[in-house]
């Protein structure tokens, strides 16, 4: 039975993050996802006052949490609130997470996982202008990340990265690190084309990612009492033709 649990286990986190390896499950990995089912044996043999749900999935308590962590905040968000929210109990929560932390480490995973998978694909499949490549970048980040069920995060780091210092260390080398080093292969993809000059690939990372992350940030803060917001197409739209203004090399 626990095997079959086990599993079953594999499959669940296969299905809310198909691309990352199973040894990079930030959920559980295998020995401690069997303790965790032998321990829900345990709980259902005891009989407990309410009938305790078969069906409860791990990605069900992400999705909670994401949304009461951009809700309500980090710190502000109470275990009981996220396990009444997803409908477990707190210790169903602690069978699958074994904290707060790491619960909000799994909603950054789950979240941003698919995303950077689909940009590996992409840079390895790509064959057109790098042109055009900066533009999708632009565009696919927005539409998938920016304006997507992760879209709030990048805002809640940022207030809460003084009090969690090792979340904020873990958001910049998951998801900052991993996205400049995106753009580096792109610019990198384009310099061998011959159509980009970069004279120094990291810091035009940089200076590209700052936008994209602002716009993120700025749609769950302040553009709610900005009159005069543009339309955020053009915003992209204008991004990528100050970009490549910069890093286009002169013939």
């Amino acid at each position: 039975m626990v095997k079959n649990k086990l599993e079953q286990g594999k499959k669940e986190y296969l299905f809310f993050n198909k691309e990352a390896p199973w040894t990079n499950c930030p959920v559980l990995k295998p020995p401690q996802l069997e303790r965790a089912h032998i321990m829900e044996e345990k709980m259902d043999s005891k009989q407990p006052r309410w009938q305790r749900r078969k069906d409860v999935r791990p990605q069900e308590i992400i999705r909670a949490a994401l949304e009461l962590f951009v809700q309500q905040g980090y710190s502000a968000t109470k275990v009981d609130q996220l396990a009444r929210k997803a409908g477990v109990t707190p210790g169903t929560l602690y069978v699958y997470f074994e904290n707060k932390e790491a619960l909000l480490k799994a909603v950054v995973y789950e979240s941003i996982g698919p995303v950077f998978a689909y940009a590996d694909r992409k840079l390895e499949e790509y064959q057109g202008s790098a042109e055009d490549l900066v533009r999708l970048l632009i565009r696919q980040w927005w539409e998938q990340i920016g304006n997507g069920r992760f879209a709030g995060i990048p805002k809640l780091i940022v207030a809460e990265a003084q009090n969690y210092p090792e979340l904020a260390k873990f958001y910049v080398h998951e998801v900052q690190e991993r996205g400049r080093e995106i753009i580096r292969r792109i610019l990198a993809y384009g310099v061998e084309k011959g159509e980009f000059e970069v004279a120094d690939a990291s810091v035009t990372a940089r200076i590209i990612m700052a936008p994209l992350q602002f716009a993120a940030i700025y749609a769950h803060s302040l553009a709610a009492y900005d009159d005069e917001i543009d339309e955020i197409d053009d915003y992209f739209d204008a991004l990528a033709e100050l970009v490549l203004r910069g890093i286009m090399r002169k013939t």
